[in-house]
C-alpha cells in the first residue's frame, strides 16, 4: 500500500512535469515575445570552442526576447555543420528567460560526485545545493553555477577554506557527462567573538545574558565562543533569541544572523547578530480564560512577529471559531489596540564584514522616526450561555437527499455530553463544499446559503439548496487517438459520455485516466486538451471534444547504471526491471526507484529516461548513491547497582517462563557490585555488495555479559527469499533469583506471495540453549527445565488485508504457525506446536464505529514418550486475551512454597503462591466493538474512544473437549481509547463472570499501548 501511494503520488506530480516539459519543448506555441532574456547558453557539447560559436547568438542577454533572433542563431549554428540539429528550450526564471540552444546529438548530465564531503553532508543535501535536474543537457555555466553554490554553502556551514575543483568525464558511448566535484574542506572554523547590535544596551546585554544560561545550554542553543562554528547551532541560537525577545512582550522584533568575519590566522569566525527591538507588545484576553500555549496558537501575532490591522482581525476570528468549537456560539470577540507612548529611533549604522545569508534584507529604521515604545492589544470576550447544535437540516434539495449531503457538512449534531461541532467558519466550509459537490456532479449553477437559528442555546442549523439545471453532455468527440482507442485507456467507459452529468471535475478524471493510460503505454509526452461548448439552443447541453497530442511512443534501447562501487549489477537489474525493447512504463520506473532504496543501501536514487522523452528510441539512465557502508556506536560508563532487595512490582519471571506474583514480605539478601561497563556494535551494509547487513554487537558488565552476530540478506542465493541469520549468547546474574546462560542461533527465509505484499511465508530454524542456575526458589521450575535445549524446524503463514496493523478498521488478519522439535536435531525432548489466529474488522453502524473479533487456536502434543517444556505451554489470562484475570491467571495453576530463606524455612517466613502451569490447548475468543465518545475534553479534545467487548476461553492441559465447556471461561468489560502515532493508549477494565481458585478479584483493569488484537 505504501508504494502503491507513493506510486500515485509521483505519478500525479509527473504528469504536471511532462505537460510543463511540453510546453518547453515547443516555444513557438507560447509567445515570450519582448520579455527579459537573463541568459542565453550553448548546451550538450563539453568540446566545444565557446568563444567562437557565442559569436553566432544573435539574442542578447538582458535584452527583450525576440523569435526572428533566435531563428538567426539557430541557422547559423546548423550552418556551421558541425551539429546534427539544434534545439532550444526556453525556461521562464525570476530573473528573466532563460534560452538554452540544444547542439544535437548532445551530450547530458550523469552523476555528480562530491567525494569526501558527502561524508560530512547529506549527498541530497550537495545535489540540492548544486541545483542538479535529471534530462538537463550540458553546459559549462551549469558547472560554475554549482561549483559556486556549493563554494558557498561550506562557508555558511563553517568551511570557510573549502576548495572546489570540478573534473569532467565524458561518456561518449551513452552521451553522459559525469562531474566529479574534487572537494577539500580543510578545517572546520570556531566561534570567534559574538556580538549583539540593534537593540538598546540593556536589552542587548539581556539577550546575551539569555544566550550563555544554562536553559539555553539544556536546550542546546547556547553558542560559545571556542566552540564549532556550524549552521545548524547558529540558527537554533537564532530562534532561541527570537523566543527570548518575544518572552521580553517584542513580538514584532527579529532577529538575524548578518554577518560571520574569518580570520583564517586563528581558525575563528566573528559572528554579528542583528537585533531588531520594536515596540513593545502586550496582548490581554478579558472575559474569559485561555491558556498560555492556546492564546500563542490562535493569535498569529507570535507566529508572524508583527502587528497590522489585518493580524489583529485573524486572531478575533480564530477566538471566536474556539470558543464556538466549545459550545458558545453566541460568543463575540472585539480586539482594541492602544499605543501606550512613542520613541524616537536611528538607524543602526551596517555591521562590516563578510555578509550571512539574509544581510540585504534588513532594514533600518528611518531617522527621527516616530514608533510606539509600546502597545496594548485587548481582545475582550462574551462567551455567552453555551448551547448545542440541536439539529442540521436541508431545504430545496430534490435531486440529493440529506444522507447525500450529509457526509460533505463539516458541522456536526450535539450529542450526550457533546455540544457539536460549530463556529461561522465551519458553516461557510460547509455550504462551499455542499457547492462544490453539486457542481461536480453537473449543476453548475448550484448555490447553498446557510442558515443558523439560536433559540434558548439550542441551534438549528439550515442549508438552503438552489440547484438549478443539470448540466448534461450532448456529444463526445476523441481526436488524434491513433495508437490508443477508448477502450485501452477506459475499459469501463469515460466519465463524460453522452447523457451523463458535465462537470469539469468529471473532464479532469478522464484527462487523468487517459494520460495515465499513455504514460504506461510508453507515450511520456502525451498532451490532453478538452474543450467544452453549450449548445447554443440549450445551454445546459454540452458538446465536448477531446484532442490527444500522442507524441512517440518511447521504448528503452539501453540501461546505463551509474554511481554504484560497490553493488553488485544483477542485484539493481532485479530491482530495477526495465524490459529492453518495450514501451518505457513510468509506473515501472517509479516502483523501480521505490526498490532501490527499500534496499537500505542506497541515500539517493533515481530511475528515469537518460534524456527528454522526444524521440521514439531512448536509455533509461539508472543513478545511485551508495550510504555510508560503516557504522560504529559504542559507549562506557561506570556503574554501581545494588542487585537485591525487594523485588520490583512484586513479581518475577524466569527466563522464557511467564510471570508470577511474590508475597509482599519476600526479600533477597542486599549486595552492591561496581565496575565498568561498556557496549559496542558495528554494522556493515551492503555486505558482499548484495544489500546484506552484518552486524556485530556486544555488552561486557559486571553482571552482564552478551553479544550477538546478525545477517540479513534480502535476496536468498538471487532469489525472490529474503533470509535472516541470528547468533546470540549472554551470561546474566543481574536478577538475584537465578543466574542464566543463554545461546540461540537462528536461520529464516521469507517472501511474499503476491505483488501487494498482504501474503507471506516464512521457513525458520531455531536452536536455544538455555541453563538456570542459583534458583532461589527451586520449585518455581522443574529439574526438566533447569537445562532447556529445542531444536526447532516452523513454517508459518500469514495474510493481512487490514487497513492498520496498530489500529484496524476494516480487513482481516490471519496467520497460522506448525513446528516440530525432534530429539534427532538436537532437542532433549521431542514435540509439535501449531498456533493460528483469524481475525476479522468492519465499520457497523457508520464510519466510526468498528466491530472486531478474533478467534485464536493453540494445539501442542509430544510424542515418543516426551514432555513439552514449560516454556512452550500456552498461556492465558490478561489484557491480550481474558481481561478478567490477571497476567496467565486463567489457566491451570498450581502452589509453590515461597521462603525468604530455601535453606532454613519457617512457618513466617514461608508462604503459598499460585503458578501457572500452562496447557497443550489453547482456545481465545475475542470480540468487541469500538466506538468514539462524543466529549470535548481538556487536553484530550474529542478524540476520545470507548469499547465494550467480550473474552472466552481458555487454556486446557491436553487436546481434546473432556473439560472443555467446564473449564471455559467468560469475560466481559469496557474501555476507553485515546489515539496515538504509535497505537492508541489502551484502559480495558474487565469483569469475570467464571470463578476460579485462588484468584480472589474478578476484576481487572489494564493499561497499556496497542490494542488488544
Amino acid at each position: 500500500m505504501t508504494l502503491f501511494r507513493h506510486v500515485t503520488c509521483t505519478l500525479i506530480i509527473l504528469l504536471s512535469a511532462l505537460g510543463a516539459y511540453t510546453q518547453q519543448s515547443k516555444p513557438a506555441e507560447i509567445s515570450y515575445e519582448g520579455q527579459k532574456v537573463s541568459s542565453v547558453e550553448l548546451a550538450g557539447q563539453p568540446d566545444l570552442n565557446q568563444r567562437q560559436l557565442k559569436t553566432l547568438i544573435a539574442q542578447p542577454v538582458n535584452a527583450p526576447y525576440s523569435q526572428e533572433k533566435i531563428d538567426e542563431t539557430i541557422a547559423a549554428l546548423k550552418k556551421t555543420g558541425q551539429f546534427k540539429d539544434v534545439q532550444f528550450d526556453v525556461l521562464p526564471q525570476s530573473t528573466g528567460l532563460q534560452v538554452l540552444f540544444v547542439l544535437q546529438p548532445a551530450m547530458y548530465f550523469g552523476i555528480f560526485d562530491f567525494g569526501r564531503a558527502s561524508r560530512v553532508f547529506s549527498y541530497n543535501r550537495l545535489l540540492q545545493i548544486s541545483d542538479y535536474q535529471p534530462q538537463e543537457p550540458y553546459t559549462i555555466e551549469k558547472v560554475e553555477e554549482a561549483e559556486s553554490n556549493l563554494l558557498a554553502f561550506f562557508h555558511r556551514t563553517g568551511f570557510f577554506m573549502a576548495t572546489i575543483e570540478p573534473k569532467l568525464q565524458g561518456d561518449t558511448t551513452h552521451g553522459l557527462v559525469n562531474v566529479y566535484f574534487l572537494i577539500d574542506l580543510k578545517r572546520r572554523a570556531k566561534i570567534g567573538k559574538i556580538a549583539l547590535k540593534g537593540a538598546s544596551e540593556e536589552e542587548d546585554h539581556y539577550l546575551e545574558k539569555r544566550l550563555h544560561s544554562w536553559r539555553a545550554r539544556l536546550q542546546t542553543t547556547s553558542i560559545k565562543t571556542g566552540k564549532p562554528y556550524t549552521l545548524a547551532k547558529l540558527d537554533k541560537a537564532t530562534a532561541y533569541l527570537q523566543k527570548e525577545l518575544g518572552k521580553q512582550h517584542y513580538l514584532a522584533g527579529n532577529v538575524s544572523l548578518i554577518s560571520a568575519i574569518y580570520d583564517p590566522n586563528t581558525n575563528h569566525a566573528d559572528i554579528t547578530f542583528q537585533v531588531t527591538q520594536g515596540p513593545k507588545i502586550t496582548i490581554n484576553t478579558q472575559g474569559a480564560h485561555l491558556w498560555d500555549r492556546t492564546r500563542k496558537q490562535l493569535i498569529p501575532i507570535y507566529q508572524e512577529n508583527s502587528v497590522d490591522p489585518d493580524l489583529v482581525a485573524e486572531g478575533r476570528r480564530n477566538l471566536v471559531s474556539y470558543f464556538q468549537s466549545k459550545g458558545f456560539f453566541d460568543v463575540k470577540v472585539t480586539s482594541h489596540i492602544e499605543p501606550q507612548s512613542t520613541t524616537q529611533t536611528a538607524p543602526s549604522p551596517a555591521p562590516a564584514g563578510v555578509a550571512h545569508d539574509g544581510a540585504d534584507a534588513q532594514a533600518q529604521a528611518a531617522p527621527g522616526r516616530q514608533q510606539p515604545a509600546s502597545q496594548v492589544i485587548t481582545y475582550r470576550i462574551e462567551k455567552g450561555k453555551k448551547g448545542k447544535v440541536d439539529s442540521i437540516n436541508f431545504r430545496g434539495n430534490q435531486r440529493y437527499d440529506s444522507d447525500d449531503l450529509k457526509p460533505h457538512v463539516a458541522v456536526e449534531k450535539g450529542g450526550f455530553l457533546s455540544p457539536g461541532k460549530f463556529s461561522d467558519q465551519l458553516v461557510r466550509k460547509s455550504a462551499k463544499n455542499l457547492e462544490t459537490f453539486y457542481q461536480s456532479n453537473g449543476y453548475s449553477d448550484a448555490k447553498v446559503t446557510p442558515g443558523v437559528s439560536n433559540q434558548n442555546g439550542k441551534l438549528a442549523i439550515t442549508f438552503q439548496v438552489y440547484e438549478g439545471v443539470q448540466d448534461t453532455v450532448d456529444s463526445l468527440k476523441l481526436q488524434g487517438n491513433k495508437s490508443l482507442s477508448e477502450h485501452d485507456f477506459a475499459p469501463k467507459g469515460l466519465s463524460l459520455t453522452p447523457g451523463r452529468p458535465f462537470s469539469t471535475q468529471l473532464l479532469d478524471k478522464d484527462r487523468d485516466q487517459i494520460i495515465a493510460a499513455y504514460l504506461k503505454n510508453g507515450f511520456l509526452t502525451a498532451v490532453f486538451k478538452a474543450q467544452s461548448q453549450p449548445l447554443k439552443d440549450n445551454p445546459h447541453r454540452v458538446a465536448v471534444t477531446y484532442t490527444i497530442d500522442e507524441g512517440p511512443q518511447v521504448r528503452a534501447n539501453n540501461v546505463v547504471m551509474l554511481g554504484a562501487q560497490h553493488t553488485v549489477p544483477d542485484l539493481i537489474s532485479k530491482q530495477a526491471k526495465v524490459p529492453v525493447g518495450q514501451p518505457l512504463n513510468q509506473a515501472t520506473l517509479l516502483a523501480s526507484e521505490s526498490k532501490l532504496y527499500n534496499l537500505g543501501i542506497f541515500d539517493w536514487a533515481s530511475v528515469d529516461p537518460l534524456r527528454p522523452t522526444t524521440e521514439s528510441d531512448n536509455a533509461v539512465l539508472i543513478k545511485l548513491h551508495e550510504a555510508k557502508r560503516n557504522n560504529i556506536t559504542y559507549g562506557a560508563g561506570f556503574e554501581v547497582t545494588n542487585r537485591g532487595g525487594s523485588i520490583p512490582g512484586g513479581t518475577v519471571a524466569l527466563p522464557n517462563l511467564p510471570p508470577v506474583g511474590l508475597p509482599s514480605n519476600f526479600t533477597t539478601s542486599q549486595q552492591r557490585f561496581w565496575g565498568p561497563r561498556g557496549s559496542v556494535e558495528y554494522q556493515r551494509l551492503n555486505f558482499r555488495g548484495r544489500a546484506e547487513t552484518l552486524t556485530i554487537g556486544g555488552l561486557a558488565a559486571r553482571l552482564d555479559q552478551r553479544a550477538a552476530v546478525v545477517w540479513t540478506a534480502p535476496s536468498f542465493w538471487n532469489s525472490i527469499w529474503s533470509s535472516n541469520l541470528t547468533l546470540s549468547g549472554e551470561h546474566t546474574s543481574e536478577n538475584p533469583l537465578f543466574t542464566q546462560r543463554f545461546i540461540q542461533a537462528g536461520y529464516l527465509v521469507q517472501r511474499f506471495l503476491d505483488a501487494k505484499k498482504t501474503k507471506t511465508i516464512m521457513l525458520r530454524y531455531s536452536f536455544r540453549r538455555s541453563h538456570l542456575s542459583n534458583v532461589l526458589i527451586p520449585d518455581l521450575v522443574g529439574p526438566e527445565d533447569i537445562n532447556e535445549r529445542l531444536s526447532t524446524l516452523a513454517a508459518s503463514f500469514t495474510r493481512d488485508t487490514r487497513d492498520s496493523p496498530l489500529d484496524a478498521h476494516r480487513g482481516f488478519y490471519e496467520s497460522v504457525e506448525v513446528g516440530i522439535n525432534p530429539k534427532f536435531l538436537g532437542s532433549n525432548t521431542s514435540f509439535a506446536r501449531s498456533l493460528g489466529q483469524v481475525a476479522y474488522y468492519r465499520r457497523i453502524g457508520g464510519n466510526n464505529i468498528v466491530w472486531a473479533n478474533s478467534f485464536r487456536l493453540g494445539l501442542e502434543m509430544a510424542y515418543g514418550g516426551e514432555t513439552i517444556p514449560l516454556s512452550q505451554l500456552f498461556f492465558s489470562g490478561g489484557g491480550s486475551t481474558l481481561r478478567g484475570f490477571p497476567l496467565f491467571g486463567a489457566g491451570p495453576q498450581r502452589n509453590v512454597t515461597v521462603c525468604n530463606d530455601p535453606n532454613h524455612p519457617t512457618p513466617s517466613t514461608c508462604s503459598q503462591i499460585r503458578v501457572p502451569v500452562g496447557g497443550a490447548q489453547m482456545v481465545i475468543l475475542n470480540s468487541e466493538v469500538r466506538f468514539p465518545i462524543p466529549v470535548n475534553l481538556p487536553f484530550i479534545g474529542d478524540k476520545l474512544g470507548g469499547v465494550v467487548f467480550y473474552d472466552g476461553g481458555n487454556v486446557y492441559r491436553s487436546v481434546g473437549f473432556q473439560d472443555f465447556f467446564a473449564n471455559y471461561i467468560n469475560t466481559v468489560g469496557f474501555g476507553f481509547r485515546y489515539p496515538t502515532p504509535i497505537g492508541p493508549v489502551r484502559v480495558d477494565f474487565g469483569h469475570a463472570i467464571n470463578q476460579v481458585a485462588g484468584v480472589t478479584k474478578n476484576v481487572q483493569y489494564f493499561i497499556t499501548l496497542g490494542q488488544a488484537f
